[in-house]
């Protein structure tokens, strides 16, 4: 139990020294995303080696088809944009490499958080054959934007893509899942107060380095200490995006089990 208050107190820590890191040194994403996400899944990793296998797999099948799917809606939508990036090019010329590194580290570090704090997760843990279920619906979402991407583009810009994306793919499967499971509830609660502590302090020191910008449109925007962002951001992102890939992770891939 001493164990686990530490490496809660070590959580806390983690975003604390990668803010001050990345507002004093003026860091560039890439460097951002390693401080916020890359260190304390290393931490984790090494505090608890059974977790490691399952949660990278996980997050190695995810990543390409989800980002493939918000994150070239997202950019062409404006939803959010990556001005300056470090590689030379842009996947389907929109969404830069950034947001799958991001995409990655998002998927990963919550997970081994979640199997680590709550799951009790093992060395023989494997991901349930459901899993593919998830793959297959994401591979087919992805594979029809790209489709659409370069034979009917227009198609791909959606009024208020933000807001309509989150509620169908965060907000409802969030509320549906924890009113079929309510004995998750009270984990899920925790998971996104430390979380939401996270991506807004993220949020502004990213704000404040320029390291993404918001250009489309959305249903109203927030003005913390002069750092503008959507509602949008605030609700579905901070609050509710890192409990529905948890969601998503205990339906396909886990064992629904508290």
């Amino acid at each position: 139990m001493k164990s686990k208050f530490t490496d809660i107190i070590v959580m806390f820590i983690f975003p604390i020294v990668a803010t001050a890191t990345t507002i004093i040194f003026s860091t560039n994403l890439f460097v951002s995303i390693l401080l916020y996400f890359g260190l304390p899944s290393l931490y984790l990793a090494v505090r608890n080696t059974g977790i490691i296998a399952k949660s990278f797999r996980f997050a190695v099948i995810f990543f390409i088809p989800l980002s493939l799917f918000f994150d070239t809606l997202a950019a062409i939508n404006g939803a959010y944009v990556i001005q300056n990036t470090i590689f030379p090019f842009r996947i389907l010329g929109v969404s830069t490499v950034e947001l799958y590194i991001y995409a990655f580290f998002w998927i990963l570090f919550p997970i081994l958080f979640y199997e680590h704090f709550f799951d009790k997760g093992t060395g023989g843990d494997t991901l349930s054959p459901r899993t593919k279920n998830l793959v297959y619906i994401m591979s087919v979402l992805a594979f029809s934007v790209v489709v659409v991407f370069y034979t009917r583009q227009g198609w791909l810009y959606i009024p208020y893509c933000y807001f309509i994306l989150s509620s169908l793919f965060i907000l409802i499967p969030t509320m549906l899942f924890l009113w079929y499971y309510p004995r998750f509830t009270k984990r899920y609660v925790l998971i996104a107060g430390y979380f939401f502590f996270f991506m807004f302090i993220f949020e502004l020191a990213a704000l404040h380095n320029g390291q993404w910008i918001f250009p489309g449109q959305f249903v109203g925007m927030i003005n913390v200490l002069g750092y503008i962002f959507p509602f949008e951001e605030l609700f579905f992102w901070m609050i509710f995006g890192t409990p529905a890939l948890l969601v998503y992770y205990e339906f396909f891939a886990d064992n629904r089990r508290v």
